[in-house]
């Protein structure tokens, strides 16, 4: 029994993977979705607060933006495979001479299609030299476990200059934390979040931070929310050959996402192509989801 082949494997269930599977799903052709979570909606799914500036989405949270790419999934009849991790991509030649793609995941047998996107999204970047660690008390990267921790009267210490960073301060005062300070090598947050602390509050520059007893230069905190920003994720990618710029994105050509390998393209966060957040990733899927269209129609043409 021949085995079947999709039209586009997407890598990720995320606001770009499921943009460019219901869009390319409504256009007549056969995406499939693999997603290595136990749900769809990427980092939106983690995320229990208002989404503010998804105007799409005026007073939904997070979670529920999730609940609806779900069901926007669902409503196209994309199939879904969920806590599923792509271990491998291999390129063959298929019937009739043309190029496909082989998807492998966990202990399955691979997946067929003639296009691949990657829309894996990020995830927070940790300090390379406990990549595997754990530390008591030391949160790495925003979400739930931010939102369902107990700030009340502890001292907290931020590492992080970006807009996390300040954004989550405000949060953890506001959750009755004794204390927050932030430690910043550089300020790479939107001017308007200054306003809101302390001079006192901030302290930039190089710092020293030791996990396993919650010390930043020698000071010890009850707790520490690391917001070194994200990474890439690439997990089972990395001998695809991908051209990667130097903080670790997938480059991508701007009008059609297409990698720099033939017929794989990239979409969202994990190409930081532009103002990376759920609208602009959306967009992305369907700049993916024409461009392979165009390539399915001159195909068969």
């Amino acid at each position: 029994m021949q085995q079947a082949v999709y039209d586009a494997i997407v890598i990720g269930a995320g606001p770009a993977g499921a943009s460019c599977a219901v869009w390319l799903a409504h256009m007549g052709f056969s995406p499939l979705v693999i997603e290595s979570s136990g749900r769809a909606g990427g980092l939106s799914a983690s995320n229990p607060f208002e989404d503010t500036w998804n105007v799409t989405a005026p007073g939904l949270t997070g979670e529920e933006v999730a609940a609806r790419i779900k069901l926007s999934l669902d409503s196209a009849r994309v199939p879904v495979l969920l806590n599923s991790h792509v271990t491998r991509i291999e390129r063959e030649r298929g019937a009739g001479g043309k190029d496909q793609f082989k998807v492998y995941f966990g202990a399955d047998l691979p997946l067929c299609a003639r296009y691949v996107v990657i829309a894996s999204g990020v995830e927070p970047r940790k300090p390379p030299e406990w990549e595997q660690d754990h530390y008591e008390n030391v949160l790495v990267g925003p979400g739930k476990h931010v939102a369902n921790y107990e700030f009340a009267l502890k001292d907290v210490a931020i590492l992080g200059g970006g807009d996390n960073a300040f954004e989550n301060a405000l949060f953890l005062k506001e959750r009755g934390a004794k204390s927050v300070h932030i430690y910043a090598r550089t300020l790479r947050c939107q001017r308007h979040w200054m306003k809101f602390l302390n001079e006192s509050d901030v302290t930039t520059g190089a710092y020293t931070f030791d996990p396993e007893t919650r010390q930043v230069n020698g000071r010890a905190y009850d707790a520490v929310l690391i917001l070194y920003g994200f990474r890439a994720r690439l997990q089972g990618m990395e001998d695809l050959g991908l051209d990667c710029n130097e903080l670790g994105y997938v480059r991508t050509d701007f009008e059609t996402t297409q990698t720099n390998l033939p017929g794989i393209y990239a979409i969202g966060e994990v190409t930081h192509r532009q103002h990376p957040c759920v609208v602009t990733s959306m967009a992305d899927g369907v700049v993916a989801a024409k461009a392979i269209q165009k390539q399915l129609e001159q195909g068969d043409a």
